[in-house]
């Protein structure tokens, strides 16, 4: 079972199937409703006392006008931002939540479309080994066959085998670590394990875009740092750790609550109401120890947010240097080097075959072929990587 993956389909497949994606989207709906319920005041307290025996009438349960009943109603309520700012961070920690969800996105995005530039270079590696493995084997068997038969020397032939064995251990190990970002993509985009996945990728169109990406990026400064889904997470976080520190500050002031009551036969009379005011004195906790911690939790925050802006520059600088400097490598030689590579590879092998060149400078044709065509492959493996890093990172940010 395969499957031809190219990166419109790997998109739609991430933001149906991922987990990290599916819990980021219930981290929001957690946030909603802590809001939704920080908005709600709290419910008001009801106690009743009836008495069991009456010792003026000595009646049980007595229901009569000499009967007692005793109702005690209390409602706390708020004041100096004791609920505002409680709602006000859970408004913030929600956003935050929305924000989280936009760079968990964007980076697994990243991530995606970055092993999937490697995997696909990865295969055109493979196939560089398959078609120089094709062709060293062909020749170790003719080689094997005028061994049998005397006409040439057993170590020449053995030479051949032992580089046909060292281009089949070489390719083992490309395809073991192309197997690896299967399984890497595989499990992002929850695919089935047995799916062997081949990109799709159009190398001409994408090399053509990161170079029109390049101009763009590099032109323009980065101006709009502070747009950025990472910059905006951090906001959301500092103007939760404001409100926080606010609602702490606020928990120093007196907790207070309204108060009633209604006794049927009390001591001051018949059928006694009365209202008062409950105060807890903020005398020996000042919460001063959660101040504290609030406030250090805004220095951090903003720690946070100078870290991530220069890291954000840092990957910026690094992917535009790592894209300027491969197109430039890439656009040296021929175009057509890669296709007079591949006939440099056959016309060795006829003149080796026809003994009009030697052993020694078979396999360093052989080798000059490899080497140069995987270093292009390389080159253009990593120019691509980054420049999918700069178009999804800053594509709509400039």
């Amino acid at each position: 079972m395969g499957s031809r993956l190219t990166f419109c389909q790997a998109d739609s497949l991430l933001a149906l199937r991922n987990h990290n994606l599916r819990s980021a989207r219930l981290d929001i709906s957690a946030a909603e409703g802590q809001l939704a319920q920080s908005s709600r005041y709290d419910n008001p307290t009801m106690s009743v006392m009836y008495n069991i025996y009456n010792p003026t009438n000595h009646r049980w349960f007595d229901p009569g006008r000499t009967g007692e009943v005793d109702v005690q109603f209390s409602q706390p309520f708020a004041i100096g931002g004791q609920h505002a700012e409680q709602v006000k961070q859970d408004a913030a920690l929600l956003r935050a939540s929305r924000n989280q969800l936009t760079v968990t996105h964007r980076d697994l995005r990243s991530e995606v479309h970055v092993a999937m530039v490697d995997l696909y270079y990865q295969q055109r590696q493979a196939a560089v080994y398959d078609e120089e493995i094709a062709s060293a084997e062909k020749i170790l068997a003719a080689y094997r066959e005028q061994t049998a038969k005397g006409n040439i020397a057993a170590i020449e032939t053995q030479r051949i085998a032992t580089m046909v064995y060292q281009l089949r251990k070489s390719r083992a190990d490309l395809i073991l670590e192309a197997s690896a970002l299967q399984a890497q993509l595989r499990q992002l985009l929850v695919l089935p394990a047995d799916d062997s996945i081949t990109v799709d990728i159009d190398e001409k169109e994408a090399i053509d875009a990161a170079s029109r990406l390049y101009l763009a990026v590099a032109a323009k400064p980065a101006a709009s740092i502070e747009a950025m889904p990472e910059m905006q997470l951090i906001g959301s976080q500092v103007e939760a750790a404001e409100h926080a520190l606010r609602w702490e500050r606020s928990q120093s002031l007196p907790q207070m609550s309204v108060q009633g009551e209604y006794d049927k036969n009390g001591s001051i009379g018949h059928n006694f109401f009365a209202v008062g005011l409950s105060v807890a004195v903020p005398l020996w906790n000042r919460n001063r120890g959660n101040i504290r911690k609030a406030q250090a939790a805004i220095e951090q925050a903003a720690v946070d947010a100078d870290r991530q802006r220069n890291a954000i520059m840092q990957q910026r600088k690094a992917d535009l240097d790592i894209v300027g400097q491969y197109l430039k490598q890439l656009a040296e030689p021929t175009p057509t080097l890669d296709s007079d590579l591949t006939e440099m590879l056959h016309a060795a092998e006829k003149q080796f075959m026809s003994r009009h060149i030697s052993l020694v400078e078979f396999v360093d044709l052989y080798g000059n072929y490899r080497d140069t065509m995987l270093a292009r492959l390389d080159a253009k493996s990593k120019m691509l990587q980054a420049a999918e890093r700069l178009r999804i990172v800053w594509g709509g940010v400039q």
